[in-house]
């Protein structure tokens, strides 16, 4: 498989596994245990103060203006009136690590929180700035997971906020298509029964730039179903998130920055 240089260089990356190949573009930080009971929300009113004046005052207006200067744009957002003020889960491709700003910049009003691994947790100084950007860090001791569930649920039901997931889990930079993904994340809107929103970072050419720049569009926003089981409703709002998601990348051309290969997986 092509290391970083190498696809940087050729435009080309060689893979085996769509499930859980990573190209991921900077060195990885080593990925720590969360300690168990972590904290996912925050109610004392002073942190709240002080995250809510970090992430709309002066994180919100940067990542908008850094959004904007670097092309980006946002397609179909009248899909989202039909949210009528609640909280919901948004659940995007991952083809950088600039993904997530966009979604905080200026598209939503409400905070966007984010499910990602525990990386960041590892430096102390951005694990405290990453919390104020509403970062929810998995963990795998079994407090954290139920943790986890319990504080999605509350910012989406309660405070009517958003949590963005990628299913995909890795990154594939300038990726046109969608790669297949597991139902584990949908478990949490299907407990919750909150609505999904399938959102695909498509690509377009421009004359200013060799690098095609980014729009974002919007699906049309899937409700969980009542009478179905948890489990049922799992599986319904992902194959329904996965067919939308399918559905809007393929229907718009796109210029093929970097040649994806598919190899034959090395035997072990």
């Amino acid at each position: 498989m092509s290391n970083n240089r190498e696809w940087k260089k050729t435009k080309k990356i060689y893979f085996s596994d769509e499930l859980n190949d990573d190209f991921y573009e900077f060195e990885k930080i080593k990925r720590p245990e969360l300690k168990p009971n972590y904290n996912y929300v925050h109610h004392n009113i002073f942190r709240r103060i002080l995250d809510g004046f970090v992430y709309y005052i002066i994180a919100k207006p940067i990542l908008g203006l850094v959004s904007f200067l670097h092309g980006v744009r946002y397609k179909n957002k009248k899909n989202l009136k039909v949210l009528h003020g609640k909280g919901a889960f948004i659940y995007a491709n991952h083809i950088g690590l600039s993904d997530v700003y966009k979604f905080q910049s200026l598209v939503f009003w409400k905070k966007v929180n984010i499910i990602g691994y525990s990386d960041t947790t590892a430096i102390p100084i951005a694990s405290l700035v990453v919390k104020a950007f509403g970062y929810l860090p998995i963990g795998m001791d079994a407090t954290n997971l139920r943790g986890l569930r319990d504080g999605c649920e509350f910012l989406v039901k309660k405070r009517k906020e958003y949590v963005l997931i990628y299913p995909e889990a890795h990154i594939w930079p300038f990726y046109t298509k969608i790669r297949p993904f597991k139902n584990v994340s949908f478990v949490y809107p299907a407990e919750s029964m909150s609505p999904v929103v399938p959102a695909v970072t498509v690509f377009r050419k421009v004359w200013y730039s060799k690098k095609p720049k980014q729009t974002i569009i919007f699906g049309r926003v899937i409700f969980p179903q009542e009478g179905l089981t948890v489990n049922e409703n799992r599986d319904y709002l992902r194959d329904e998130c996965y067919k939308e998601m399918v559905r809007i990348a393929s229907s718009v051309e796109q210029p093929q920055y970097i040649e994806y290969i598919r190899v034959e997986p090395k035997e072990k």
